[in-house]
């Protein structure tokens, strides 16, 4: 239904985190460009504002690497002393950097600017802008596609290998606590300033950033090659969503070669490789979930986690399988609101700890969009439903504790209100 109020504060939430050319996730936690969060912050704006929405796209390709790797930061030299770890622990990442200026992290994040770029651009209604937009983008685009694809593919299969656990954007999540059991210890401590706006009780711990800042160590030693940092890391990672949304992302990117009249830049046939080896590395017949695999043991990490649901937004998973995935996980959730990351009945289960337990917005997002695209159409509007609900009732909060549904985290989150306005265009077109 129409929801002026939550329209208007949506829109006053970005409004108050937009920095320039790239909108902050959060003023008092996150003074930074983030990669995904950009991707996400985008759709919200093209509802409203579609020239921003293109300059959050635009300004986030700016960062790209040489290789055309998208980092998963763009460091804001205003407020470099403002955020740990700064640019200061990835000296080498600094020399891959296209664009001299530019300060970034050394790892990435899911493709999902791709999908992005293609879904606010096909927002714009005249023709001629949108080409106009996906013209500039396109070898960007491609860029990253490829990248991942070829920089980050290991032998045996033609999947995207993540090399830290932020690459994902499910920090510190059960799924990633064979990093924690390794022990590894960084070259040099770290001030953890995150806890300053934010409970200790709703962050990774000190031994989960242990593990973050030595992987970092190790990527900077190897100078980001996939083969040198594999052979000296406990981390190494076929990640579901990843996986899901790199084929989303060279799907999207086909439609809009389609549309510029070029020639399709990732073949059928590479799509075809890559959706049996999806099958075959992440489909957990024991659990009846899509899971990781550890590329470093050469198994599955048969934890069930939101991360299999989320990846049903890859275009992947066929009917059945998604709904017998979304009542399974249903049924794991014991009564808990909308979509957590871990089920209450896992053992690792925090309710308000970051990535193990909590509801995120953009996961729901995510959800409703691959039951859609899986034909699940009235399952997908009970969550767009139960996710709008969570805002109205507790706000734009980073992530939501899904016992009690009360805010976590910082408030004021730029992705929370975005695709609070996403769902509302969307359930208004229901």
């Amino acid at each position: 239904m129409h929801d002026p109020w939550l329209d208007a504060a949506a829109m006053s939430v970005l409004r108050a985190n937009d920095a320039g050319r790239w909108t902050v996730p959060s003023r008092t936690q996150y003074p930074h460009q983030w990669n995904w969060d950009s991707a996400f912050i985008s759709l919200g704006l093209a509802t409203f504002d579609w020239d921003r929405a293109v300059v959050e796209i635009e300004s986030m390709l700016a960062a790209r690497w040489r290789e055309g790797m998208v980092p998963h930061l763009r460091y804001d030299p205003a407020h470099v002393f403002d955020y740990s770890p700064g640019p200061d622990r990835w000296p080498v990442a600094q020399t891959h950097v296209a664009e001299p200026g530019i300060a970034t992290s050394g790892i990435t994040n899911p493709p999902v600017l791709v999908s992005a770029a293609f879904l606010a651009g096909r927002r714009q209604t005249v023709r001629q802008r949108r080409l106009a937009f996906w013209r500039r983008a396109f070898p960007a685009l491609c860029g990253f596609v490829e990248y991942l694809a070829r920089d980050r593919r290991l032998p045996g299969a033609p999947l995207v290998a993540i090399v830290h656990p932020w690459e994902s954007g499910w920090d510190n999540s059960p799924r990633w606590d064979h990093l924690r059991a390794a022990g590894l210890r960084p070259s040099r401590p770290l001030s953890r300033l995150d806890t300053e706006h934010v409970p200790v009780a709703d962050r990774p711990t000190d031994a989960d950033y242990a593990g973050y800042l030595a992987l970092i160590d190790l990527l900077e030693a190897a100078d980001y090659d996939i083969g040198g940092f594999k052979a000296s890391s406990p981390f190494c990672v076929y990640d579901v969503l990843m996986d899901a949304l790199w084929y989303r992302a060279a799907c999207d990117l086909n439609e809009i070669a389609s549309e510029l009249g070029e020639e399709q830049p990732v073949a059928d046939a590479c799509l075809r490789e890559f959706a049996a080896a999806f099958e075959e590395f992440h489909w957990d017949a024991d659990l009846g979930l899509y899971v990781d695999w550890d590329c470093v043991s050469s198994r599955r990490i048969s934890r069930p986690t939101a991360a299999g649901l989320a990846a049903l937004a890859g275009g992947l998973v066929s009917g059945d399988r998604a709904r017998e995935a979304w009542q399974l996980y249903r049924r794991m959730q014991a009564g808990a609101l909308a979509v957590c990351t871990v089920p209450p009945t896992d053992p690792a289960f925090e309710a308000r700890r970051y990535w193990r337990g909590p509801v995120w917005a953009h996961i729901n997002w995510l959800v409703v969009d691959g039951m859609e695209r899986s034909g699940l159409k009235g399952e997908a509007a009970e969550l767009r439903r139960e996710t709008l609900d969570l805002i109205r009732r507790s706000g734009f909060a980073e992530y939501f504790d899904p016992i009690t549904g009360t805010a976590c985290g910082a408030d004021a989150f730029s992705w929370t209100a975005a695709l609070a306005l996403d769902l509302l265009s969307h359930e208004l077109s229901d």
